[in-house]
Protein backbone atom coordinates (compact mmCIF):
# COMPACT_ATOMS: atom_id res chain seq x y z
CA UNK A 1 0.00 0.00 0.00
CA UNK A 2 1.40 3.19 -0.80
CA UNK A 3 0.50 6.36 0.97
CA UNK A 4 0.62 9.97 -0.35
CA UNK A 5 1.26 13.22 1.55
CA UNK A 6 -1.08 16.01 1.27
CA UNK A 7 -0.63 19.11 0.38
CA UNK A 8 -1.35 21.85 3.57
CA UNK A 9 -4.36 23.30 1.62
CA UNK A 10 -5.48 19.62 1.15
CA UNK A 11 -4.88 19.20 5.17
CA UNK A 12 -6.49 22.66 6.02
CA UNK A 13 -9.99 21.64 3.80
CA UNK A 14 -9.90 17.65 5.71
CA UNK A 15 -9.42 19.72 8.79
CA UNK A 16 -12.46 21.94 8.39
CA UNK A 17 -15.03 19.60 7.37
CA UNK A 18 -13.98 17.16 10.23
CA UNK A 19 -14.20 20.00 12.63
CA UNK A 20 -17.65 21.31 11.31
CA UNK A 21 -19.06 17.79 11.44
CA UNK A 22 -17.43 17.32 14.80
CA UNK A 23 -16.83 20.55 16.46
CA UNK A 24 -14.66 19.08 18.97
CA UNK A 25 -12.45 16.15 18.94
CA UNK A 26 -10.63 15.22 22.33
CA UNK A 27 -7.13 14.09 21.11
CA UNK A 28 -4.92 14.67 18.10
CA UNK A 29 -4.66 10.91 17.57
CA UNK A 30 -7.81 11.12 16.91
CA UNK A 31 -8.13 13.89 14.78
CA UNK A 32 -5.48 12.74 12.55
CA UNK A 33 -7.62 9.44 11.88
CA UNK A 34 -10.33 11.17 10.94
CA UNK A 35 -8.52 13.45 8.73
CA UNK A 36 -6.78 11.24 7.20
CA UNK A 37 -10.24 9.38 6.76
CA UNK A 38 -11.61 12.64 4.80
CA UNK A 39 -8.78 12.63 2.67
CA UNK A 40 -8.33 9.00 1.57
CA UNK A 41 -10.17 8.37 -1.94
CA UNK A 42 -10.24 4.98 -3.64
CA UNK A 43 -7.56 5.71 -5.64
CA UNK A 44 -5.43 7.28 -2.83
CA UNK A 45 -4.44 6.74 0.72
CA UNK A 46 -3.21 9.85 2.31
CA UNK A 47 -1.20 9.98 5.95
CA UNK A 48 -0.40 13.44 7.96
CA UNK A 49 1.76 13.36 10.56
CA UNK A 50 0.02 14.16 14.23
CA UNK A 51 2.72 16.99 14.40
CA UNK A 52 2.39 18.55 10.88
CA UNK A 53 -1.60 18.44 11.52
CA UNK A 54 -1.73 20.23 14.55
CA UNK A 55 0.84 23.02 13.24
CA UNK A 56 -1.90 23.47 10.15
CA UNK A 57 -4.33 23.73 12.74
CA UNK A 58 -2.79 25.85 14.86
CA UNK A 59 -1.81 28.33 11.84
CA UNK A 60 -5.40 28.17 10.44
CA UNK A 61 -8.30 30.60 11.56
CA UNK A 62 -11.14 28.31 12.22
CA UNK A 63 -9.22 25.76 15.20
CA UNK A 64 -8.69 26.33 18.97
CA UNK A 65 -6.25 24.72 20.53
CA UNK A 66 -6.56 23.47 23.56
CA UNK A 67 -2.89 22.51 25.27
CA UNK A 68 -3.38 19.97 28.52
CA UNK A 69 -0.11 19.82 30.17
CA UNK A 70 1.63 17.96 32.62
CA UNK A 71 4.37 18.62 35.34
CA UNK A 72 8.26 18.05 34.26
CA UNK A 73 11.47 18.65 35.32
CA UNK A 74 11.87 22.65 36.21
CA UNK A 75 15.45 22.32 35.93
CA UNK A 76 15.18 21.37 32.23
CA UNK A 77 15.65 24.97 29.85
CA UNK A 78 13.10 25.37 27.27
CA UNK A 79 13.82 27.95 24.16
CA UNK A 80 11.44 26.78 21.73
CA UNK A 81 7.77 25.43 22.13
CA UNK A 82 7.21 22.12 22.73
CA UNK A 83 3.62 22.65 20.88
CA UNK A 84 4.71 25.12 17.34
CA UNK A 85 8.37 24.72 17.91
CA UNK A 86 8.01 28.67 17.44
CA UNK A 87 11.01 30.17 20.04
CA UNK A 88 9.37 31.12 23.66
CA UNK A 89 9.49 34.99 24.62
CA UNK A 90 10.70 35.20 28.44
CA UNK A 91 8.25 37.01 30.55
CA UNK A 92 10.89 38.89 33.19
CA UNK A 93 9.47 41.06 36.22
CA UNK A 94 11.38 42.88 38.47
CA UNK A 95 13.18 42.15 41.85
CA UNK A 96 13.00 44.60 45.03
CA UNK A 97 17.03 45.01 44.78
CA UNK A 98 16.55 46.25 40.98
CA UNK A 99 17.36 43.01 38.99
CA UNK A 100 15.64 41.16 36.38
CA UNK A 101 14.20 37.56 36.78
CA UNK A 102 12.54 35.08 34.25
CA UNK A 103 8.80 34.04 35.77
CA UNK A 104 7.26 32.39 32.77
CA UNK A 105 7.94 32.18 28.84
CA UNK A 106 4.95 32.31 26.45
CA UNK A 107 4.49 31.19 23.06
CA UNK A 108 3.34 34.38 20.59
CA UNK A 109 1.90 31.35 18.25
CA UNK A 110 -0.41 29.22 20.26
CA UNK A 111 -1.50 29.14 23.62
CA UNK A 112 1.19 27.50 25.51
CA UNK A 113 3.12 28.43 28.71
CA UNK A 114 5.08 27.58 31.33
CA UNK A 115 6.69 29.02 34.76
CA UNK A 116 9.52 27.61 37.32
CA UNK A 117 7.55 24.05 36.89
CA UNK A 118 8.02 23.34 33.72
CA UNK A 119 4.43 22.35 32.04
CA UNK A 120 4.98 19.22 29.59
CA UNK A 121 2.05 19.34 26.58
CA UNK A 122 0.06 15.40 27.26
CA UNK A 123 -3.13 15.98 25.19
CA UNK A 124 -4.57 18.53 22.56
CA UNK A 125 -8.51 19.23 22.68
CA UNK A 126 -9.04 20.84 18.96
CA UNK A 127 -12.04 23.22 19.25
CA UNK A 128 -14.21 24.63 15.95
CA UNK A 129 -13.90 28.18 16.05
CA UNK A 130 -17.08 29.96 14.28
CA UNK A 131 -15.94 33.12 12.96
Amino acid sequence: MHYHIPSDEQVLNGLEKVLKEFRTVHSQNKLKKLVKKELTTKKKTFNVSGSRLRNIAINSDFVKLEIHTREGDPKKLMTKCPVCNSVLKRVKNLTIWGGEVTIEFRCKKCSYWTGKKKRIPTRYVFHFKMN
